[in-house]
């Protein structure tokens, strides 16, 4: 049996170790506040441009028109395989590589590099840019800007948490 005094000392105990957590969770306390959520949209971007260099690469369009908002598809069907698309048999395109990320309006612009031959010719680097946005299916190519001819080609960029 516990004495008036004792049971009165756990009581206090009780009450001093309950009440700074009454209200707040463990994680609030240690951190000082709700942490914030963590913006993916650059990463999601990069996901997107990244695969679709890849279609590039291999000439899978299947793969290259999934990476595409559906606003752009028409046009891809009838430019990708035609003279200057991106997935035309008379040229290769290899190396390609996302060399920066950044907000833009409603969505990411995603500046790459890679070198593109034409048949019979040499390789010339290039750098394009691409507008990536989230709509209501997901992430995709919202804009493909002209490529413009690079005076050399850059290093790649380290690994990025996708690789």
């Amino acid at each position: 049996m516990l004495s008036p005094r004792r049971a009165l000392a756990v009581a206090s105990l009780a009450v001093a170790l309950a009440a700074p957590l009454s209200g707040c969770s463990v994680a609030k306390q240690i951190v000082g506040a709700d942490p914030k959520p963590i913006d993916e949209s650059p990463q999601k971007a990069r996901e997107k441009v990244e695969a679709y260099l890849l279609a590039m690469g291999k000439r899978d369009l299947a793969a290259g028109r999934k990476q595409l908002c559906p606003t752009l598809a028409g046009t891809f069907d009838k430019t990708a395989q035609g003279e200057g698309g991106d997935f035309s048999k008379k040229v290769k395109v290899s190396g390609g590589f996302v060399t920066d990320v950044r907000a833009e309006g409603n969505g990411q612009q995603v500046t790459t590099a890679m070198l593109v031959t034409p048949a019979g010719g040499k390789a010339t680097p290039v750098g394009v840019v691409f507008l990536v946005t989230n709509i209501d299916t997901g992430w995709c190519i919202a804009r493909e800007d002209p490529a413009v001819v690079l005076p050399s080609m850059p290093s790649p960029p380290g690994p990025t948490p996708s690789q």
